[in-house]
Order: C-alpha cells, then sequence, then structure tokens
C-alpha cells in the first residue's frame, strides 16, 4: 500500500517518476497513494467561507450594505425578501480570522438585530 496523503485542494498532482499531472479535484480529498507524489498548489487557494444572514431594523438595510462593503474579506452583500434583510459572502485565510470578523466587526454594526452564520465546507463548491 502507498502512503495515504490528506490534501485539500488538489490544484495540481504530479508524479515523481512518470511526472504525469492530474488537475484539480481529480481525486478525493484523502487518498492512498502508489507512487510518490508532489503537490504543488498553483491554481486557487483554500479559503474559509461563512454565508451571514442578517435581520436589521426596518430602512437601514442600505447602510448596513454599504458598512460591509468596507469590510476586508466581504466578496458579496445583498438585500433579500423573506426572514433575514441581508445576505453576506465572507471569507478569510483562516476560521478564526472569520469568526473574528463575524463576532467583531458585523455583529457589532448598529442597529443590525441577530444573524445567523452558515459555514462553507471545503471542497464543495
Amino acid at each position: 500500500m502507498g502512503d495515504k496523503y490528506d490534501v485539500t485542494c488538489l490544484c495540481r498532482i504530479t508524479n515523481l517518476h512518470t511526472k504525469a499531472t492530474l488537475s484539480h479535484m481529480a481525486l478525493p480529498r484523502s487518498v492512498a497513494l502508489q507512487e510518490p507524489l508532489i503537490y504543488t498548489p498553483d491554481c486557487c487557494s483554500v479559503m474559509a467561507t461563512a454565508f451571514v444572514l442578517i435581520n436589521c431594523e426596518l430602512g437601514s438595510e442600505q447602510s448596513i450594505i454599504q458598512q460591509l462593503r468596507g469590510m476586508d474579506g466581504l466578496k458579496e452583500a445583498h438585500g433579500t425578501f423573506g426572514a433575514y434583510d441581508i445576505l453576506a459572502k465572507i471569507e478569510s485565510d483562516t476560521i478564526e480570522k472569520l469568526r473574528e470578523t463575524i463576532t467583531w466587526k458585523i455583529r457589532k454594526i448598529e442597529k443590525i438585530r441577530s444573524t445567523l452564520t452558515l459555514m462553507g465546507i471545503d471542497g464543495q463548491h
């Protein structure tokens, strides 16, 4: 049996003997490999992602969206109809930084009443 590697991105994996390259997502996340391989993350990086559903005071949606757009890590912010007023997509290089952004920046914005955070799953996008 070969060595077991846990690779999170699989952007490019190269077989050291044959120099054959497998492209992005060609293998499952955890795979037993029969030959020595080299892992080279060259086309994307693993980011911690969260979708934050926000309830806010009536009429404050646009002001809150503008404040969100000034934050590091914010990728998208949209006003919504339904149970929540705003949907925000946040990315960071670590889950800890993501948690800090949500807890100490987003949740501290005046006129936000409540939030619900949905964490993204690596490899399912």
